[in-house]
C-alpha cells in the first residue's frame, strides 16, 4: 500500500501542486519568523556577552516596577560621590560612572537622525576612559575632553553624512546646540546597539545636558582576578546597605540587555505568527478541497483496492500518506523560503532605522522540527475527512459507473452549525452588553466561534447564494446560466472553497470598519474637545522616547503672536496595578487649550500634589473629589496625591492627569512629546504660523500642525499600519484565489465528459472560457459576500466592545467595501484564466468517450 501511495501522489502530481504552494507558503512566513527572531537573539546574545564580558557588578537605583521595554533605564539617579565608598570595598580593580539620557543628532542635511518615537532610540552618554569596561572603542578620531565636543556612533554618521572635525546640532532636554564631532565609534562589533543612535558627551557636560549634577545613573565595577561577581556584589551589599540600591552581578545586566532586545522586537515575532496562521488555516480549506475531489475522481480505482482485498484502514491511510508526503515536501521547502524571507524582514526593519548587525542567519532545531510538524499535520488534518470518506467505498463500486453525488446530511450540518453559531453569538452578546473584565477578550472568542459556525452552515447556504448572485448572468443566455448551475450544484466543494476566501475578506473588513472607525473617533475627539490652534508634534507617543526640550514652550509662549503655549509630556506609573500612560499638564493654560469637560472640582486650580481623574475612573474606583490615590513612579517610588478634579473627556485626557510640577519632580524624562498653542487674540493663523515656524526652525523634530493637518497625521498613521495588515493578509488573500484555480482545474477533470458533450452539441471555446470564468467569479464574489457582511459585523462588535477606550464612533467605509468585491471579482477572473484554457483545449471526441 505504501508503493501504491507513492505512485499514487505522483500520478496526481499536479493537481497536488498548487496544495503544496498553499502550505509552502504559510510555513515560510512562519520558518521566516523564526529564523528572523533567532538570528536578533543570537546576534545580540553575544554582543552583550561581549561588551559586559569585564563587568562583574552594577550600583543602581532600585526600581518599584518594570515598565515595558524602550531602552532607557527609567530609573532615578543616585550620588556620583558613591564612587568613592565604591573604590574602597576589596575586589574592586576599576570603576566607570555612567549616565545616560536623550539626545538626538541631526544630520548634515538638517533632519534629524532616527525616530525614537516609533524605532530605535536616540541616547545621549557620558564618556569615560575605563579599559576594562568600556563598550565602545573608535575606529576615527578620539573621545571627546572638554565641553562643545562630542563622539557619535558610525551608524549615525554613516546616515547623517557626518564627519570627524565638523559641527553636529544636538537635541536634549536643553536648548539644541552644535558640538563638534572628535570621533566615531561602534558599540562593540556593531555600528550601533541595534540601530539607536549615540552620542558621546564628555563627563561634565554630560551631567548638565542628560541628567543632574553631582548624579550618574549607575556605577559599573570591574574585579580583581580571583574575586567572583556573586563575592563581590555581597560585599557591595555590605559596604553599601542602602534599601533603595539595587547592587547586581555582569551576568544579570548582560540578561536583562539580551531580554530588553527581545521584548523591543516581540510584536514582530506576534505580529507576523498570527498570520502566518491565518495563511495556513486559509490553506487548509485547499487541502480539502483537492483531496475531495481528487477522491471522488478515484473512486472506481479505490473500489477495485477494495475488491483485491485492501482493508478500509489501509485505503484510508493510503490517502492520509499521500497527504503526509505532501505536507512533509511542502514543509520542507517552505523551511528554505523562509530563510528568504528573514533576510527580507531585516532589510525591511533596517528601512525602518532598526540596525542588525551582518551576521549569518541562525536555523536553529526548532525551527525545524515546528514547521515541519506544524505543516505536515494541518495538511493531515485537513485530509482526514476526504481520506474517511475513501476508505468507506464499497468494493461493488467498481462494478458499476459511479456518480458524483455529495452527502446530504442536511439536519445534522444544520444542527450543528446552528449550535455551535448560537454559543459563539451568546458569548459575543456577553462581552458586547455585560459588566465583564476585558470585554474585547469575550468578543474576539465569541467572533472566532461565530465564524465556525458560519463555516459549517456553508453547504447549506452556499446553494441559494450562489443562485442569487448568479442570477444577474442570465443576460449572458445558457454560458450564464451553465456557470450559475455548476457553482450550485455542488454546494459543499462551492462552499469550501469560498471559505477560504471568505476569511480573507472578513479580516479585510474588520481591519477596515475598525480603522474608519478609529479615524472618525480621533476626528470626533479634536473637533469637540481642543481650543488650541496648533499642535507643536515630535512624532512619538505619550510614553516612548522621543519629545523635544521644554525650552521650545518657553520660547513659543514668549511669542507676542502667541496667547498660551504649553508642553504635555507622558510616562509610565502604577496605579491601583496596574501600569498607566500618564500625562503632566500645566493646569493653569487647560481651559485655553481643551475642552476636558470637569464635572467636579477645579482642574486649572490643581496643586502640586493633586491629580485629575476621568469620570469612569471615579466610578470604577469609587474615588471623589477629595479622595487619595497612591502612584509609583519608576525613579521615585510611590507618592500620594489627591483628587482636585474629576473630568469627563477620556478619550482626549486618559484616566489620570497630573500637574506639570509632579511630571517634573517624578518623571524619568523631562521631555514635551507636544506642544499646544493658542494664538492671541487678532492674530490670523498665517501670521501665527509664521512666527511659530521662526521658533521651529531650531527644532528639527517640531512640527506645527493646524487641527486639520493634526487630525490627517493621526489618520495617516492608522492607514499606514492597515496597509502593512492588507499586504500581510494578501498572502490569505492568495492562497484563497489559488484554491479557486484549483478547484476548478480539478472539477474539469472531473467534468470532461461533460465538457466534451457541451462542445460536441456546437458550444465554442471562447464559449466554454466564458463558463469557467463566471463560475469562477459567483464563487469568488459568494466569498467576498460572506467575508464583507461577517467582517463588518465583526468589526461593529469589536468598535462597541472598545467604547470605553475611545472608539466611540461607528464608521463603515462602504465604498472601500465594495471595492474590495469588485476586486474579489476580478480575482476570481484571474484565477480561472488556466482552468478555462484546459477546458477550451479538450479534445472533443476523446472528452465524450471519457467514462
Amino acid at each position: 500500500m505504501w508503493r501504491i501511495t507513492v505512485v499514487g501522489l505522483f500520478a496526481h502530481k499536479l493537481r497536488y501542486a498548487l496544495t503544496a504552494l498553499a502550505v509552502l507558503l504559510g510555513v515560510a512566513f512562519m520558518a521566516g519568523t523564526f529564523v528572523f527572531t533567532d538570528t536578533i537573539g543570537r546576534t545580540f546574545d553575544g554582543l552583550f556577552a561581549d561588551v559586559y564580558r569585564d563587568t562583574s557588578a552594577v550600583v543602581r537605583a532600585d526600581r518599584p516596577f518594570t515598565p515595558a521595554a524602550n531602552f532607557s533605564s527609567q530609573r532615578d539617579h543616585i550620588d556620583a560621590a558613591l564612587a568613592d565608598r565604591v573604590r574602597a570595598v576589596p575586589g574592586v580593580a576599576e570603576v566607570r560612572l555612567a549616565i545616560e539620557g536623550y539626545a538626538q543628532l541631526v544630520g548634515a542635511d538638517g533632519k534629524a537622525i532616527g525616530k525614537p518615537g516609533a524605532g530605535a532610540p536616540t541616547l545621549g552618554e557620558a564618556w569615560n576612559d575605563t579599559v576594562r569596561m568600556n563598550p565602545y572603542h573608535f575606529v576615527k578620531g578620539g573621545p571627546p575632553v572638554k565641553a562643545g565636543q562630542v563622539a557619535i556612533d558610525k551608524h549615525s554618521a554613516d546616515v547623517g553624512h557626518l564627519k570627524v572635525g565638523e559641527r553636529v546640532l544636538v537635541l536634549t532636554k536643553g536648548a539644541p546646540t552644535r558640538y563638534t564631532i572628535t570621533g566615531i565609534v561602534r558599540w562593540g562589533s556593531a555600528d550601533s546597539p541595534l540601530g539607536a543612535s549615540i552620542t558621546l558627551f564628555d563627563p561634565a557636560t554630560a551631567a548638565r545636558v542628560l541628567g543632574a549634577p553631582g548624579k550618574v545613573d549607575e556605577i559599573a565595577i570591574a574585579a580583581d582576578k580571583g574575586v567572583s561577581q556573586a563575592e563581590l556584589v555581597r560585599r557591595l551589599r555590605a559596604a553599601l546597605p542602602d534599601p533603595k540600591l539595587d547592587i547586581v552581578t555582569g551576568a544579570e545586566i548582560t540578561r536583562e540587555g539580551q531580554n530588553e532586545v527581545r521584548d523591543a522586537l516581540s510584536f514582530f515575532d506576534t505580529f507576523l505568527l498570527v498570520f502566518a496562521l491565518i495563511a495556513m488555516f486559509v490553506g487548509s480549506f485547499l487541502i480539502f478541497n483537492t483531496f475531495s475531489i481528487v477522491v471522488a475522481q478515484r473512486l472506481r480505482e479505490l473500489a477495485l483496492l477494495r475488491a483485491v482485498g485492501a482493508s478500509r484502514g489501509q485505503v484510508m491511510r493510503s490517502v492520509l500518506g499521500e497527504s503526509l508526503l505532501i505536507g512533509f515536501l511542502a514543509s520542507a521547502a517552505g523551511i528554505g523560503a523562509g530563510v528568504g524571507l528573514a533576510v527580507a524582514l531585516r532589510a525591511l526593519l533596517s528601512a525602518l532605522g532598526i540596525d542588525i548587525p551582518a551576521t549569518g542567519l541562525v536555523v536553529t532545531t526548532r525551527t525545524i522540527v515546528v514547521c515541519l510538524v506544524l505543516g505536515t499535520a494541518i495538511t493531515v488534518a485537513a485530509a482526514l475527512s476526504p481520506a474517511r470518506k475513501a476508505g468507506r467505498v464499497p468494493p461493488v463500486a467498481a462494478l458499476r459507473e459511479v456518480a458524483i453525488a455529495e452527502e446530504t446530511r442536511r439536519a445534522r450540518r444544520a444542527v450543528s452549525g446552528g449550535s455551535v453559531t448560537a454559543a459563539g453569538v451568546g458569548v459575543l452578546v456577553v462581552g458586547l452588553f455585560a459588566d465583564v473584565d476585558n470585554a474585547i477578550a469575550y468578543v474576539g472568542a465569541g467572533a472566532g466561534v461565530v465564524f465556525l459556525g458560519i463555516a459549517i452552515l456553508g453547504p447549506l447556504l452556499a446553494r441559494p447564494l450562489s443562485r442569487a448572485i448568479g442570477a444577474p448572468l442570465r443576460w449572458r443566455g445558457p454560458v450564464g446560466q451553465l456557470a450559475r448551475n455548476n457553482a450550485a450544484r455542488s454546494p459543499k466543494r462551492t462552499a469550501s472553497t469560498a471559505a477560504a476566501l471568505m476569511v480573507g475578506v472578513a479580516l479585510v473588513a474588520l481591519m477596515s470598519v475598525l480603522a474608519s472607525s478609529l479615524k472618525a473617533s480621533i476626528g470626533a475627539v479634536v473637533d469637540t474637545t481642543m481650543r488650541a490652534d496648533f499642535v507643536i508634534d515630535s512624532g512619538g507617543q505619550p510614553g516612548s522616547a522621543a519629545g523635544f526640550s521644554p525650552t521650545l514652550a518657553q520660547r513659543l509662549s514668549g511669542l507676542p503672536q502667541v496667547d498660551t503655549a504649553t508642553g504635555v509630556r507622558a510616562g509610565t506609573v502604577r496605579i491601583a496595578g496596574s501600569d498607566k500612560i500618564v500625562l503632566g499638564i500645566d493646569p493653569r493654560h487647560v481651559d485655553a487649550l481643551f475642552d476636558v469637560g470637569v464635572a467636579r472640582g477645579d482642574l486649572v486650580g490643581m496643586t502640586a500634589n493633586g491629580i485629575a481623574i476621568s469620570q469612569r475612573m471615579a466610578d470604577d474606583r469609587h474615588l471623589v473629589v477629595g479622595s487619595r490615590v497612591p502612584v509609583t513612579f519608576t525613579t521615585t517610588g510611590t507618592r500620594t496625591f489627591t483628587v482636585q478634579a474629576v473630568y469627563t473627556a477620556r478619550d482626549l485626557a486618559g484616566d489620570y492627569v497630573l500637574p506639570l510640577a509632579a511630571a517634573d519632580a517624578n518623571f524619568p524624562q523631562q521631555l514635551d512629546f507636544q506642544v499646544y498653542v493658542k494664538l492671541a487674540g487678532g492674530v490670523d493663523a498665517k501670521t501665527g504660523r509664521a512666527a511659530i515656524d521662526r521658533v521651529l526652525a531650531a527644532y528639527p523634530t517640531a512640527k506645527a500642525l493646524d487641527r486639520t493637518q493634526y487630525k490627517d497625521q493621526q489618520m495617516q498613521q492608522i492607514d499606514q499600519l492597515l496597509n502593512l495588515v492588507y499586504a500581510l493578509l494578501g498572502l490569505a488573500l492568495i492562497i484563497a484565489l489559488v484554491g479557486i484555480a484549483n478547484t476548478l482545474a480539478l472539477s474539469i477533470s472531473e467534468r470532461t465528459r461533460e465538457l466534451g458533450l457541451l462542445r460536441a452539441v456546437g458550444m465554442t471555446r471562447g464559449q466554454l472560457r466564458s463558463v469557467v470564468r463566471l463560475e469562477s467569479v459567483i464563487i469568488a464574489l459568494l466569498g467576498a459576500v460572506q467575508g464583507l457582511v461577517v467582517g463588518t459585523l465583526f468589526g461593529w462588535a469589536i468598535v462597541r466592545a472598545l467604547d470605553s477606550e475611545g472608539v466611540t464612533q461607528l464608521s463603515v467605509p462602504v465604498v472601500q467595501l465594495v471595492v474590495v468585491a469588485v476586486l474579489a471579482a476580478v480575482a476570481g477572473v484571474l484565477a480561472a484564466v488556466a482552468p478555462g484554457r484546459r477546458a477550451a483545449r479538450l479534445d472533443v471526441l476523446r472528452a465524450v468517450t471519457t467514462e
